[in-house]
């Protein structure tokens, strides 16, 4: 079976992984299988944080604008939850937060980190990959000869998402808190709310990068996505909101995004395909908003490969999700480790010419594009729980433990830091039974 039901024609593969430890891949005996190939991690990206800027959250009361001066600085917004200050040394934005941290009033103070969304950049491919397809098989009869580009879809797994089988449900919000989305795209007619851009301080969430449009379309698109092959789409509309720019996703951003979402009317799960390296302390106090409105956050496991979760996918009230391929192993690149809720497809492209073993879906110029990474495997959960919803009715720990409940146990029996509860089973999490034989 192909991701989400049906396998569609191949277009150049945009988005591969980084730095392969081996040009070709190595077989076992006579077989046709290639065994699975494991590229080197990518470096951990260092914990980014935007220039000049602290963020901080004071008792209620405190004289704010006269504790910022006490410290050289100046207030510049406040939010829910917190307050951004301006006028910290550039370089010095950790000192200037630990400083303002000890004074009195102050609940606590950090730093306005950046964190990044998690597509694999497909630029990284060209130092080991300049052209052409990047695997052989290595032994067996086949020996020499390069994979054939339908290798990515045999024996592939997936969330068993029929098409059509989720047509009868009620209407749910599901969130996006990406780049934004492409708000005119024909996979979304009609069904996108337009949330704010807290990334340059408009009413504007259009994409200008293409990652928001895809885990959208992955969430809800009409043809390509979760929920439109489930028949669901129809019922399943997503708030937009803009939270990452050229620069990266400030936390800044992405916890007024988080709030606002929870708020919503309606909404019962946002998606989060971002990350970093350590959870700052408005993302925790966001996080614990939503969940006290019964609303899940769903986020990324990360793609550095290393053995463990990024944030904010790594608070105990979010899910996390790796990525897997359609062989129901986990993608090479996907972080993992203590404290991963669930696995779903992420995509694993084995060549820059060929697309099979992406994920496929919309892009910000009306079209459609091929990516993979955890930042494609999150929305999978995300647009689930939004069908899951739609049908049952389900919110809050009770949709969380249905996905989770239902997912495909992988790896060693249980829960594990390798898969989490299991890859995602879709059609068993809205139907709490299996799909029937042969589909």
């Amino acid at each position: 079976m192909t991701v989400h039901g049906r396998l569609i024609p191949g277009l150049a593969a945009l988005a591969l992984v980084a730095a392969c430890s081996s040009e070709s891949a190595t077989l076992t005996s006579d077989s046709d299988q290639p065994d699975a190939v494991v590229p080197a991690p990518m470096a951990v990206r260092s914990e980014e944080v935007w220039p000049g800027r602290v963020l901080v959250r004071v008792v209620e009361g405190a004289d704010l604008a006269s504790i910022a001066r006490g410290r050289g600085l100046e207030v510049a917004e406040s939010r829910r939850g917190f307050a951004i200050l301006h006028g910290a040394a550039v370089g010095n934005e950790r000192r200037a937060a630990r400083d303002l941290a000890g004074q009195a009033g102050v609940v606590w103070a950090e730093p306005d980190y950046v964190r990044q969304t998690d597509a694999i950049d497909p630029k990284l491919w060209a130092f080991k990959n300049p052209g052409g397809l990047n695997m052989k098989f290595t032994t067996g009869k086949n020996s020499g000869q390069f994979l054939p580009s339908s290798y990515a879809s045999t024996a592939d797994a997936d969330e068993d998402n029929l098409e059509g089988y989720a047509t009868s449900g009620s209407a749910v919000v599901i969130g996006s808190i990406d780049t934004g989305a492409d708000m005119d795209h024909p996979e979304f007619t009609g069904r996108l709310i337009a949330g704010r851009d807290w990334y340059n301080n408009d009413n504007d969430p259009s994409d200008d990068d293409n990652h928001g449009s895809h885990t959208t379309g992955t969430m809800a698109g009409n043809t390509v996505g979760v929920a439109g092959v489930a028949g669901a789409a129809a019922n399943v509309r997503v708030y937009v909101q803009k939270v990452c720019g050229r620069r990266g996703c400030p936390t800044s951003a992405i916890v007024s995004a988080i709030r606002a979402a929870a708020d919503q009317p309606g909404l019962v799960a946002m998606n989060l395909s971002l990350g970093g390296s350590s959870e700052s302390q408005a993302e925790k106090d966001a996080i614990a908003y939503a969940k006290s409105k019964n609303v899940l956050v769903i986020a990324s496991a990360g793609n550095s490969g290393a053995g463990t979760v990024a944030c904010p996918a790594c608070d105990p009230n979010a899910i996390s999700v790796a990525s897997t391929t359609w062989q129901d192993t986990r993608a090479s690149y996907s972080q993992y480790g203590s404290g991963l809720d669930i696995s779903a497809p992420g995509g694993n492209c084995y060549s820059n010419t060929t697309p099979e073993g992406c994920i496929y879906s919309a892009n910000k110029s009306g079209g459609f594009m091929w990516m993979q990474g955890t930042s494609m495997a999150a929305p999978q959960v995300t647009g689930t729980a939004g069908v899951v919803a739609s049908v049952t009715g389900l919110t809050g720990d009770a949709l969380r433990a249905r996905i989770l409940g239902t997912a495909d146990d992988l790896g060693a029996s249980g829960n594990d830091t390798q898969f989490g509860a299991g890859r995602l089973n879709t059609y068993r999490a809205v139907t709490n039974s299996s799909a029937p034989a042969g589909q």
